[in-house]
């Protein structure tokens, strides 16, 4: 624990007992960090008295600073922990069917780790759970290092007896949401991001991919797919089709900014060259 990740747990518990639960720490040893980082500051971080803990308007200032500090911290440990090893993040569908060729042509085996969504694929490199990703666009490029690994077609999934053959048809439908995706994501899920995309009709909820394509088979819904992800479930129950005007599905290759791995490197290599 150091100086930050006191002041922050402190700032978020506004309790000292309970952030030293947090972090696994006495309630003296909590005290002593964050009076050191008060004194290396100059400064004072919390009003205390024995009834309340409250920022004071220099806290207030430091807070957003010492949460990336911290993140940055945990970040470093874990990728030390594991230096010279290879985490891949993925999507369980959203490869495009290249991992397998990427895998096969690195030197040493690599570990993956699966993401439920593209936004999380992009934090768990942030944070250190992730060395390289392959994700699909739209997502949060925020400290990462990105290039183009491909571009492919989407296509509408829908209800077989529907005949939606055009844009305007199927944003006229309603569409499965996604709650809790930012608002580029949603727009991409959603379709709202094609040319001159009028705003598509809000549908059901899904949390997942299986949940989507039973609101499509049950005529709740339609969604809209990579072309390799919909080759990857046929449902005799679901049509797939490729419509004009819908934009196209891009899967990029990400890593951190500041990486010097020489297995990244390979990784990006290898995906760049499918």
């Amino acid at each position: 624990m150091n100086g930050f990740e006191a002041f922050v747990a402190v700032a978020e518990e506004l309790h000292f007992g309970r952030a030293a639960e947090r972090l696994g720490v006495t309630q003296p040893t909590l005290s002593r960090a964050v009076g050191g980082l008060e004194r290396a500051l100059g400064v004072t971080l919390f009003d205390r008295t024995t009834r309340r803990v409250a920022l004071t308007p220099e806290g207030e200032a430091m807070l957003p600073d010492a949460r990336t500090a911290v993140d940055a911290t945990r970040a470093a440990r874990r990728r030390v922990r594991r230096a010279g090893s290879l985490v891949v993040v993925s999507k369980p569908d959203g490869d495009g069917g290249l991992l397998p060729g990427i895998l096969a042509s690195l030197e040493e085996p690599a570990e993956l780790c699966f993401a439920t969504r593209g936004d999380e694929a992009a934090n768990m490199l942030r944070d250190g759970r992730g060395d390289v990703a392959l994700v699909t666009a739209p997502f949060d490029r925020t400290g990462l290092d990105v290039e183009q690994v491909r571009a492919e077609p989407r296509v509408v999934a829908q209800p077989r007896d529907w005949a939606v053959t055009t844009l305007a048809e199927a944003l006229a439908l309603p569409a499965v949401t996604w709650p809790g995706v930012d608002e580029r994501l949603d727009a991409h899920y959603r379709a709202r991001d094609s040319a001159d995309a009028p705003s598509a009709k809000l549908g059901p909820p899904a949390k997942d991919l299986a949940e989507a394509l039973r609101l499509v088979e049950l005529g709740q819904a339609v969604t809209f797919l990579p072309e390799s992800v919909a080759r990857r479930y046929p449902r005799d129950g679901i049509a797939y089709r490729r419509i004009e005007g819908l934009g196209d599905a891009r899967l990029q290759v990400a890593w951190p900014e500041t990486s010097r791995s020489p297995r990244v490197a390979e990784f990006v290599r290898a995906a760049l060259g499918q």
